[in-house]
């Protein structure tokens, strides 16, 4: 059962050990949860020290922190336009939302606070290091942390002290000092708003001057007033083409009248004119005429009164009618003075009138003639009338923005009111050792898995049969033990002669058996053994492959074709101690291999129990003694052939240790003359490039590999699935003293006390 567990065949030869396109990666993506703790256990040790390691520093560093509070200030963000209401859908009051966390955690509002507060000057805070405002600023924003829920208006601003109360008025002092930040920005931006405003409203006034006034001297210029070249100047004609006309009216009509008057003037009557002294007259002798008609019947016409009477009546008339002459000629001379002053008053008003109808003629005359001039005149007065303008509104837009700037003290827009104010804290948040030595533990633990798999990853070291079958379709052969001690430098020494019993003679020999199998010509095998480069081992397998092959009654002898490598070898140690020709004397006496080549010797071995035990063979090496001038001569000549050739008839197992084929091109030519390649693999050692070359330049004619130097207790505890993993349970049927089973608390103390043991 043994023999059959260390075989070690994992899988059928395909092709002749064809290479198959697979990578590295391609291992972990087939691992099982086995094969990942398994993976983990190979690497105890560096996960362990990578998980000890944070935890320990994380401890320790939380042991030495001081305390540290925490206040938390919750605000809200008041989403009103310039009207004070929110219009703005969901999504955009959410981005002013995001936008006021942000002013938050801005480096301006954070210095901001530190003058408001004067914290670079506050010992709890700068904990005793003088700090610029920008400096203080820079570690308050590294102790504060801003959170914006989201679909909601509410931004929670928490800060962190190593005192509570300090802890709790800078979380309070955030929103005020937002405010005062706004409103001084915002006085700021008025301010030099308005000076500008103010700047350009001057140069517009002055525009406007300067725009007026041309106006203004190209009407003095052309003598155009107000009005000048418009329809005004046309009903002006008009109304002074009619008082015209109205004047030469009435200056024919005054000279009609006049005329009228001299005619009316003889026409008057003075009949009727009266004056109060002829009105008294009148009535005096109206009176006395009564009084003597009175009288008359009563005293007769002789009576002295009567006659008294009709003298003064007598009298009265004779004044009368005097009187009357007098007022008829008065009343004529004022009737002929009215009549001439009458004409005369007519005539000057003709005159008056007819002056003013030439005199309305000629101004007539004249404003028809600055028409015509104003009509050409009127394009550049329009031009600058439009200039002047245009100059005009913008002045006035200019100064009512500027007024309107001046006058605006509502803030609108986003603003944060505080409608939970931070509580002094009575608890520290940190520091917090378990919690944090829990957290430690867990991210080491994941950092250290991906170290892990990252070193998994990145090492293309090749261990295990299975990376061989799923890499390059190559089969292992045999697992070679790792030996304590040296090979020995005499056939005799060799472990598979003096250990029989032992793990390493057990592979070595399944190893044989495993090389008797392959195909070959006739009852003589030739077995042709090389590495990717030098030290591998190729050398001690190839005689360890032989003195097995020996033990189980075949006739071996291993030919050293490594003539290339400098120093001693172990081949050759072992053709200098045996005094009998090297390699170089049978090839210059070709056909006398038979004389120079001894024959097989049978090993006796005596115990003093059991007494002599069955005959065994001893394999033949053939090396040289010294390295040769021309290794390339010896090896591609025709003297090779034929001295293997000789050999085939005389021994059943013939051996080549050929040289390493990535140093040298011997190995690619000698494998033609061999009837199977075996490629030795060192553990750990040989990377998968390496092997990859190394296959590509025999053409793949490789038919199995051999691992040498295997490590099986550390290839067991890595868990690759094979019976190596198992060897242990075997123990008894060796004569290896194997290392006793552990318990895992020895498994966890051993991996950290191996290395400085």
């Amino acid at each position: 059962m043994a023999s059959a567990q260390l075989t070690l065949i994992d899988g059928a030869a395909s092709g002749g050990g064809a290479e198959k396109a697979r990578d590295l990666s391609f291992e972990l993506q087939q691992m099982s949860a086995r094969q990942i703790w398994f993976l983990l256990r190979r690497h105890m040790k560096l996960v362990g020290s990578i998980v000890i390691a944070c935890v320990a520093v994380v401890l320790i560093v939380q042991l030495q922190l001081p305390n540290r509070y925490e206040a938390t200030a919750t605000v809200q963000v008041e989403l009103n336009d310039s009207t004070g209401s929110n219009q703005a859908d969901a999504t955009r009051n959410q981005q002013r939302v995001a936008n006021e966390a942000r002013m938050y955690r801005s480096q301006a509002l954070a210095e901001q606070v530190v003058r408001d507060l004067n914290l670079n000057r506050n010992q709890a805070f700068t904990h005793g290091v003088s700090m610029t405002v920008q400096q203080a600023a820079a570690q308050l924003a590294k102790t504060t942390r801003v959170v914006s829920s989201t679909d909601s208006d509410f931004i929670d601003i928490t800060v962190q002290s190593r005192k509570a109360e300090l802890a709790a008025r800078i979380a309070n002092r955030f929103v005020d000092s937002l405010r005062k930040m706004r409103s001084q920005r915002r006085q700021t931006w008025r301010d030099g708003l308005s000076v500008a405003l103010d700047k350009e409203t001057a140069r517009l006034a002055h525009d406007v001057e300067l725009a007026e006034r041309a106006v203004a001297d190209f009407r003095r210029e052309h003598l155009m007033p107000m009005g000048a070249g418009s329809a005004e100047d046309y009903q002006q004609m008009n109304r002074i083409a009619v008082e015209a006309a109205s004047t030469a009216a009435m200056s024919s009509a005054m000279q009609a009248q006049a005329a009228g008057v001299s005619r009316a003037a003889s026409m008057r009557t003075v009949a009727g004119a009266t004056s109060p002294a002829l009105d008294n007259l009148q009535k005096q002798y109206d009176d006395l005429i009564r009084q003597r008609s009175e009288i008359s019947v009563q005293m007769g016409a002789n009576h002295p009164q009567m006659q008294a009477l009709s003298a003064q009546i007598a009298q009265v008339s004779k004044v009368l009618v005097q009187e009357r002459a007098a007022v008829v000629a008065t009343q004529q001379t004022k009737n002929d003075t009215d009549a001439g002053r009458e004409r005369a008053l007519a005539l000057a008003e003709a005159s008056a009138a007819s002056a003013r109808a030439g005199q309305l003629q000629s101004k007539l005359n004249a404003i028809t003639g600055a028409a015509f001039r104003n009509n050409a005149n009127l394009v550049d007065l329009s031009i600058l009338d439009r200039r002047a303008e245009v100059a005009r509104q913008a002045y006035l837009t200019t100064a009512q923005r500027a007024q309107t700037v001046q006058s605006e003290l509502q803030t609108t827009g986003v603003n944060s009111t505080m409608v939970s104010a931070a509580a002094v804290p009575l608890q520290p948040v940190a520091p917090a050792p378990k919690k944090m030595a829990l957290a430690a533990f867990v991210g080491s633990s994941v950092l250290a898995f991906l170290i892990v798999l990252g070193i998994e990853m990145f090492d293309n070291r090749l261990r295990s049969g299975d990376q061989l079958r799923r890499l390059f379709g190559l089969r292992t052969l045999a697992m070679l033990p790792k030996l304590e001690e040296s090979i020995g430098a005499t056939i005799e020494e060799n472990p598979v002669t003096t250990q029989p019993q032992s793990l390493f003679t057990e592979v070595a020999r399944n190893l044989a058996s495993e090389i008797e199998e392959l195909p070959h010509q006739g009852t003589s095998q030739r077995v042709l053994v090389t590495s990717p480069l030098p030290g591998d081992g190729k050398s001690s397998v190839a005689l360890t492959l032989a003195a097995a092959a020996a033990s189980m009654g075949r006739r071996a002898i291993v030919v050293d074709l490594d003539l290339r490598r400098p120093g001693p070898s172990i081949l050759r140690s072992i053709q200098d101690g045996a005094g009998t020709p090297d390699l170089i004397d049978v090839l210059t006496h070709a056909g006398e291999s038979r004389r120079l080549i001894p024959q097989p010797e049978r090993h006796v071995e005596h115990d003093a129990a059991e007494g002599a035990a069955p005959t065994a063979l001893m394999p033949v090496v053939l090396s040289t003694r010294e390295q040769i001038r021309n290794p390339a001569a010896v090896v591609q000549g025709w003297q090779i052939g034929r001295l293997l050739d000789e050999l085939r008839e005389r021994f059943d197992l013939v051996v080549i240790n050929a040289p390493a084929i990535l140093a040298v091109r011997d190995a690619r030519t000698l494998s033609s003359l061999a009837d199977s390649t075996l490629m030795v693999v060192r553990w750990g050692h040989t990377t998968v490039e390496q092997l990859r070359a190394s296959l590509q330049m025999v053409n793949n004619q490789v038919v199995g590999a051999v691992f040498n130097q295997v490590d099986y207790e550390d290839h067991a505890r890595r868990g690759y699935g094979d019976a190596v993993q198992f060897y242990m349970g075997s123990a008894a049927y060796y004569s290896d003293a194997f290392p006793a089973r552990q318990s895992w608390a020895d498994r966890v103390r051993h991996a950290f006390t191996r290395k400085a043991a």
